[in-house]
């Protein structure tokens, strides 16, 4: 159960990003360390751009090992994505049109595909729609309500119900931060995230937890990630180049 926590091809995302303006886009980093000792893991470079969003995962060392395109399609709270780990060939994703949308994950490229249809609950949320959500609910969690709702674990393919409220003494008059946690009886097996988000902004300040990115074995890195700056303009070249550049499938020596 502690693996919980962990669309469009990349090839059409890449395409969608490249044609749009320059004012159009934002970008900005988070850098991971690891729980356990606190050694870098990894940096997730995030690029905006209206309902679509790329994100890249780079070694230490700064070569990229993972992608993630995001695509809200008219939902921010439930969008379509496709995520691939090129060091493993882990995939996951949501994918389709209407209420023909499936849920899909291959946990290495010698094992087949599975999939099953996205049976979305009210108010359910998928991967990056999680901060949708809490921007949509900020009031309610800033006066400390709990809230409950369905999220998606897609290597499971089924959503969790899982509760989401403040902390108060990680919380003070500049910051909020919000626990995620199982809302179930057996909710004391599995870890709980915690986010920080600005007050004033309602900006993401960090995560701790169990992240999307996998070790060799396979199992979610706890891992705490710290976004320093507010995001900053992007020129339509460097959204494409990171779009387009070639995946690593090796963090260690020469990535090959």
């Amino acid at each position: 159960m502690k693996n919980f926590l962990g669309a469009k091809s990349i090839a059409a995302a890449v395409l969608a990003l490249a044609g749009v303006t320059v004012s159009a886009a934002e970008t900005w980093t988070g850098h991971a360390t690891l729980a356990d000792g606190g050694a870098p893991a990894y940096s997730e470079i995030h690029y905006l751009l209206g309902d679509e969003r790329l994100v890249v995962y780079t070694c230490p060392d700064g070569r990229p090992f993972a992608r993630k395109t995001i695509s809200e399609n008219s939902n921010a709270q439930a969008p379509d994505f496709s995520m691939l780990d090129a060091r493993w060939g882990y995939r996951e994703g949501v994918r389709g049109s209407g209420p023909s949308r499936e849920i899909f994950v291959q946990r290495k490229p010698d094992q087949a595909e599975k999939s099953a249809p996205l049976d979305l609950p009210k108010d359910g949320v998928v991967d990056a729609g999680f901060d949708a959500y809490v921007h949509k609910h900020w009031d309610a969690l800033a006066r400390g309500d709990t809230l409950r709702f369905a999220f998606l674990v897609p290597s499971k393919r089924m959503f969790y119900a899982f509760d989401l409220a403040i902390v108060g003494k990680e919380s003070d008059a500049k910051t909020l931060t919000l626990r995620l946690a199982l809302g179930a009886w057996y909710a004391f097996l599995a870890p709980h995230i915690d986010v920080t988000y600005d007050r004033a902004t309602q900006r993401l300040l960090r995560f701790a937890g169990m992240s999307n990115i996998r070790d060799e074995s396979l199992k979610n890195l706890d891992v705490r990630i710290e976004f320093p700056q507010a995001p900053s303009p992007a020129t339509q070249e460097q959204v494409a180049a990171a779009g387009a550049e070639s995946l690593v499938k090796s963090c260690a020596g020469s990535g090959k």
